[in-house]
């Protein structure tokens, strides 16, 4: 069977990898040998979680997968070159699928320097534990739950250079997460306005990279690192493929939802080359669905531009959300593209 490499074990590496195991012989690369529910981060860090319980082996989540642990560095036609153990390895392949995501300020995604995560998430944990008062920076979707999640035992500043909260929210839903926020004694900041107190810890929650440094001469990127790809999630380079949040695309479908779609969506494109059947059409993003958590009782969820759930029962939809995606069950494309979306 044809060869398929896999880099970047995110929610679209993880898909792509699952879609494509009966029809290649698949090859996943990463940093580390378990996957990460990274929405559930915000949980580990208030103390509600341990580490271990958002983190999964690849070789119990994706049997018949080949797992290679260790950071891509090069790509050519036909090879990627693998840093393993201070050793460099090459493994080749027929078709090759980017899903290396972005880079993120430390402790909200892992850093490739350092490959023991749960000692990354247990020491930051530990270290806001200790801490009385905190500064979360950032008001984008990340840094209001981080700021929901640490309001029950700690007191939280949270500054934003934005006029508002998650600006990519519906009004009604922007509105409740401030007000939600506020009645949790969180003290928010908008408009850039410094914050000049001292805090016992302090959260970032901005500066999303994509981690595609090494392939700079290989593909097109935009000015930001971005992989440029087309309506079918091919790049410049023949047989190579990108998804997910390393890929240049609308600032709203940065979401674990649309990697997961992604994901499946290029499977179905690489499995079409294969067997030689005609390919799905053009991409189509689906509605936009967000479940915003806004502390362990609170949460705010929306469909497309209307919010259709506030309260207490968010925490359990995304809950149950988890649950079904930890397992890699399906949420199919096909379905959710047909979908109305909601003005």
């Amino acid at each position: 069977m044809p060869r398929v490499v896999v880099v970047g074990a995110s929610f679209a590496g993880l898909y792509a990898a699952k879609g494509l195991r009966r029809v290649a012989d698949v090859v996943l690369i990463d940093a580390s040998d378990e996957w990460e529910f990274t929405p559930g981060v915000h949980e580990v860090l208030g103390g509600r979680r341990k580490a271990e319980t958002i983190l999964t082996s690849f070789h119990d989540a994706l049997p018949g997968v080949e797992f290679v642990k260790g950071v891509a560095v090069a790509a050519h036609e036909r090879e990627v070159h693998v840093e393993c153990d201070g050793e460099r390895k090459r493994v080749p392949y027929d078709h090759l699928i980017v899903c290396v995501g972005c880079a993120y300020a430390r402790p909200i995604k892992a850093q490739l320097a350092s490959l023991d995560r749960r000692a990354q998430l247990a020491g930051a944990q530990r270290e806001l534990g200790d801490a009385s008062s905190v500064l979360v920076v950032g008001g984008g979707a990340v840094g209001v739950e981080v700021a929901g999640e640490l309001a029950a035992n700690h007191t939280v500043t949270l500054t934003a250079r934005e006029s508002e909260l998650v600006r990519d929210l519906p009004e009604a839903a922007r509105r409740y997460a401030l007000e939600a926020l506020r009645s949790k004694n969180v003290r928010v900041k908008l408009n850039g306005e410094e914050e000049r107190g001292s805090f016992d810890a302090r959260v970032a929650c901005y500066g999303a990279r994509p981690r595609t440094g090494w392939l700079a001469t290989f593909v097109d990127r935009d000015a930001r690192g971005f992989v440029r790809v087309d309506d079918r999630f091919r790049t410049s380079m023949k047989n190579v493929w990108a998804a997910g949040d390393c890929v240049a695309k609308d600032a709203d479908q940065y979401l674990a939802a649309y990697a997961h779609f992604e994901g499946e969506y290029v499977a179905l494109m690489v499995a079409s080359e294969i067997l030689g059947k005609a390919p799905p059409g053009a991409y189509v993003p689906p509605a936009r669905i967000v479940a915003l958590a806004l502390g362990p009782d609170d949460g705010v969820l929306c469909y497309g531009r209307v919010v259709v759930l506030k309260g207490r029962a968010v925490p359990w939809v995304k809950a149950l959300v988890e649950r079904w995606v930890v397992r890699l069950w399906p949420l199919p494309y096909e379905l959710f593209r047909r979908l109305p979306a909601l003005a």
